[in-house]
């Protein structure tokens, strides 16, 4: 009998936190009723970027001002805030795509973005667009600049905003909205789905992994300042507090599943140092000696496990820079462009 009561209770239990989880994901900011996975539902013009005088002491440090100045007024490019369908739900991006693709096919680049919940945020997160709290509109020049060398760019925001802001699982269920990007993409016209690539910067970079774990058909890889070993990086960043909660995120421990059992399952499940052999496109791994947002030794792990199963890779750490390397822009976006012309026919 006693058995019996504790077995209707643990029941009674699952039950309730599925409901809850249930509420929680209806309480989304929108939900979209059968519609098909990457289905663009709206777009609309992305607003003007301010202007460098506009930016911060932060914003104007991480970018030379005629390079900045130059993304903001260029007129080759259209920039749109899209909606598009994932999981029945409509999560927020950005696509830049030449004015006048004439009847070429255009290379894609799947963008993952960094931070959590609001923060790094690519759409606009209420905040004034130029400094720590709201980076959109220095992504976006950054983004620009890979796009004038021949490429459409996609990105999601991925799926949690408004109630679910703080509920983002870093590796969950939102890597569902990196993978519905490639419909999306194969919607439109001027795209060639037979070159796409993918790019992940810092989170993003865990994002990239765990898409190409589940077989995204892209040609090649890059990332800039990826976290590939979750536990790790969590352990070197105590400051964050992402475990148990900040600002942003209510925490690992409070969001993923059963974490008090199955917190190390879960990390593993994150980190890609721990499953390189499944990666199977080529991978460009830049870092910076220097970082103090993720440690190097992030990257330089990866890429010996890429390098124990025999994996395409490339390694390139700079000396001294900032996380997402901007003393290096030129050289970095060198690379990756170079990366993916090389190994995927990128920009033919």
């Amino acid at each position: 009998m006693k058995d019996a009561l504790v077995l209707i209770c643990v029941l009674l239990i699952g039950s309730l936190a599925k409901a809850q989880a249930d509420d929680l994901h209806l309480k989304q900011t929108s939900i979209v009723a059968k519609e098909t996975d990457g289905k663009i539902l709206n777009s609309k013009p992305w607003p003007p970027l301010p202007k460098y005088e506009g930016l911060d002491d932060f914003g104007r440090s991480y970018f030379p001002q005629f390079v900045y100045e130059e993304a903001r007024t260029q007129k080759e490019f259209d920039l749109f805030e899209i909606t598009y369908a994932s999981d029945g739900l409509a999560v927020r991006g950005l696509l830049i795509k030449p004015k006048a693709p004439g009847t070429r096919k255009w290379p894609a680049i799947i963008f993952n973005r960094g931070g959590n919940g609001d923060l790094g945020r690519i759409t606009d997160n209420g905040q004034p667009c130029g400094g720590m709290t709201n980076t959109s509109c220095m992504d976006v020049a950054d983004l620009y600049l890979l796009a004038k060398a021949g490429f459409v760019i996609i990105a999601s925001d991925y799926r949690y905003q408004g109630a679910t802001v703080k509920r983002d699982e870093w590796g969950g269920a939102e890597v569902d909205d990196v993978l519905n990007l490639v419909p999306a993409l194969k919607s439109l016209d001027y795209v060639d789905p037979e070159r796409l690539y993918i790019l992940g910067l810092s989170r993003g970079g865990t994002e990239t992994y765990l898409a190409l774990k589940r077989g995204i058909p892209v040609k090649a890889a890059a990332v800039i300042g990826g976290v590939t070993d979750v536990k790790a990086w969590v352990d070197a960043r105590p400051e964050m507090n992402i475990v148990n909660g900040n600002e942003f995120i209510d925490g690992f421990a409070k969001i993923w599943s059963d974490y008090e059992h199955r917190a190390e399952e879960q990390y593993r499940a994150r980190s890609a140092v721990y499953w390189a052999d499944q990666i199977n496109v080529p991978v460009l791994i830049l870092h910076s000696r220097t970082d103090r947002m993720v440690p190097v030794t992030q990257a330089l792990r990866m890429a010996e496990a890429l390098q124990e199963k025999g994996k395409v890779y490339s390694l390139h750490v700079y000396e001294r820079d900032g996380h997402p390397l901007p003393r290096n822009r030129d050289d970095r976006d060198r690379l990756i462009i170079d990366w993916f012309n090389r190994t995927g026919q990128g920009n033919q």
